[in-house]
């Protein structure tokens, strides 16, 4: 990882702590907060994505897997947004989902890592945590501002994670 991109790395997860931080002083009334952020990541990530993949993955094997991973990216993002009238316990369920998916996810790719011998103790770790926060916000539901601080000290934790993340040794596997 270059400097620039760990330096972005760090900007971002700083910015992140500020959010959450906010989201804890504001309570309930961050709720729309909570959509329009997690709602603009998901269409910047596909954004991104979709120009990774017009400029460059589209002459590469495996690149209209970033294609459609771009497409899913955005249609979430915008879906996530019109989410704005819906009732919030619904809107709390698809939040409390995609931390569960997110921590699936982590386990998975440590379940991965461990079958090759790499490092994955991080990555169980931070998926486990993030599974307890799914369930957290599953148990704590009917109490909105109980649910935005755990979606706030969430989005704390994801940025104190990938400020350590950036700074880890990264192992390189090399096929002879």
């Amino acid at each position: 990882m270059t400097i620039w991109q760990k330096l972005r790395n760090v900007l971002l997860a700083v910015s992140m702590i500020f959010i959450g931080a906010a989201m804890l002083v504001f309570g309930e009334k961050a709720y729309m907060a909570i959509i329009g952020i997690f709602s603009l990541t998901l269409e910047i990530m596909g954004l991104r994505m979709l120009w990774f993949y017009f400029r460059m993955a589209r002459h590469m094997v495996g690149g209209r897997n970033i294609l459609f991973r771009g497409l899913l990216f955005f249609d979430f993002g915008l879906f996530t947004g019109s989410l704005v009238w819906v009732p919030r316990l619904y809107v709390l369920m698809y939040f409390a989902g995609t931390m569960a998916f997110s921590g699936v996810v982590d386990l998975m790719w440590a379940k991965e890592a461990r079958k090759i011998q790499s490092s994955w103790r991080f990555k169980t770790f931070q998926g486990v945590v993030k599974m307890l926060f799914a369930i957290s916000c599953l148990l704590f539901m009917r109490s909105g501002t109980r649910v935005v601080d755990i979606c706030a000290v969430g989005f704390i934790f994801s940025a104190v994670m990938s400020i350590v993340n950036t700074f880890r040794r990264q192992q390189v596997i090399m096929i002879d």
